[in-house]
């Protein structure tokens, strides 16, 4: 039975506090365990912001695109085991777990895409910029550069795979180290993921850290320029906006939470009418995709 081994400050952890476990959610049987509390928090995001900032944001748009196709190489030559772990930590089919495992590998493209297209810019100029005196000679001009602190993510159950790099990519590519904090209970393809692209030596140290565990401390460990982005419950949400760190330093907090969408049927679409065979085809796919467990998943349905 695997242990989930956090990895901070460029190096995997002990064991620490007590074990959570991690069980097959068909025959209930343990598959994987995940530690407690998380030691060395604070010295690990200090790692990151200074190690790991420093290194990325030396590199170019360019170059820190590359990092993330070499990345999706290293998940495409491993995706039958992420199959494996999925069907035996979440219990979906292949299907199922396509759009998850899939949908990361897609999300990484994209970025590494966009990112080559970017060259060698290290800053990016918003818009043109603005003439301040009749002489031209006072102006002004906004540029986007990269934040000097970490990006925290705490991800929600349903998408291990995809909920990691849906986050992780932009940031990466932004020059921003990442701490990722999986839903423990669907910890193990995450925890993998990231152990191979560790293994793989692809991205400089500090770049990329996971806890599995406890999420007990993270939230005291955010600085000042730290983003963090959390998806999860509304309640959840509340505590972690409120949370004094957050407040104290500013934090920017990124919220995604208890989505509850709507699906309406126009007057017109009556059954026999393409609209109507949409409509159907739409609801019943969204319940049942990954069981509905998806925010983008119809929880109501309006028929006139």
């Amino acid at each position: 039975m695997s242990f989930l081994q956090n990895y901070l400050s460029n190096a995997w952890q002990p064991k620490s506090g007590a074990v959570a476990t991690l069980f097959d959610p068909v025959t209930g049987q343990p598959i994987a365990t995940a530690g407690g509390p998380a030691e060395g928090l604070a010295e690990g995001f200090a790692f990151a912001r200074t190690q790991g900032t420093t290194a990325l944001q030396a590199m170019t748009y360019g170059q820190r695109a590359s990092l993330l196709g070499d990345i999706l190489k290293v998940l495409q030559a491993n995706r039958d085991a992420y199959y494996d772990i999925a069907l035996a930590n979440s219990g979906t089919t292949k299907a199922d777990s396509a759009v998850d495992i899939e949908g990361a590998a897609f999300t990484l493209g994209y970025y590494a895409k966009l990112g080559a297209t970017l060259g060698d810019a290290r800053i990016l100029t918003d818009g043109s910029a603005a003439i301040l005196s009749k002489d031209q000679l006072f102006q002004s001009q906004h540029i986007l550069c990269p934040i000097r602190g970490i990006a925290l993510f705490i991800n929600a159950f349903n998408f291990p795979a995809w909920g990691l790099w849906e986050k992780a990519a932009p940031a990466l590519l932004s020059g921003v180290p990442v701490v990722i904090k999986p839903a423990t209970v669907t910890a193990w393809l995450t925890h993998r993921m990231v152990a191979d692209v560790i293994a793989a030596g692809i991205l400089p140290a500090g770049a990329l850290s996971i806890v599995c565990g406890s999420s007990a401390g993270l939230l005291d460990a955010l600085q000042p320029f730290d983003v963090l982005s959390f998806t999860g419950s509304a309640d959840t949400a509340a505590l972690i906006r409120a949370h004094p760190a957050v407040a104290r330093h500013s934090v920017r907090a990124n919220i995604e939470a208890d989505s509850l969408n709507s699906a309406i049927l126009g007057m017109d679409g009556a059954p026999g009418t393409p609209v109507f065979d949409l409509y159907v085809n739409e609801l019943v796919r969204e319940m049942t995709t990954k069981s509905g467990q998806r925010c983008t998943a119809i929880r109501r349905a309006m028929v006139p």
